[in-house]
């Protein structure tokens, strides 16, 4: 499946290829390749163990890909957040301007609200949805929403705490 060891094929730039593209999820990519799935999977995590030295050098030009994609993300996440709050700010000063606030002014604005929350990235831990903190992993993120969800949890069991002796 590879090409001369040590360097990836013409196979694997393609599949590189796709993945920049963004349009694919794996199975597609790997079957465009004619791969199977696992295939494909040990060469995005790197297992050198199963496919020698090339998947070592796939993983990186596919780590390269996601950080881009990943900036990209954020910029655009970015710009679509500072352009939403600039038509919020003309819209709400065009409904101040009026003398009564209509129904629809109001769904108006409950709906810029909206779509500025779900433009933000998030983590959603059961029922409970999280904003998105920087410099924390997704697992980090999980495991610091499980903490928070325990103790708002037991602030619900409120017992009495017995005196304590004298000594």
């Amino acid at each position: 499946m590879a090409g001369k060891p040590g360097q990836l094929s013409d196979l694997h730039w393609k599949a590189l290829a796709l993945f920049e593209e963004g349009n694919l999820i794996r199975e597609e990519v790997a079957a465009a390749c004619g791969w199977k799935i696992d295939y494909l999977n040990h060469l995005c995590t790197g297992d050198t163990s199963t496919n020698g030295e090339v998947a070592a050098l796939f993983k990186t030009e596919y780590l390269k890909i996601q950080k881009k994609q990943e900036e990209e993300t954020k910029q655009l996440v970015a710009n679509n957040t500072k352009s939403l709050q600039k038509l919020i700010t003309r819209v709400i000063d065009e409904i101040n301007s009026k003398k009564k606030v209509t129904p629809e002014d109001k769904k108006i604005i409950s709906m810029y609200t909206n779509a500025v929350a779900k433009c933000q990235p998030h983590v959603s831990v059961g029922s409970v949805s999280f904003s998105y903190v920087k410099g924390m992993t997704p697992e980090e993120l999980i495991h610091e929403f499980k903490k928070l969800k325990s103790v708002a949890e037991s602030s619900f069991e409120r017992q009495k705490i017995d005196r304590t002796k004298e000594l």
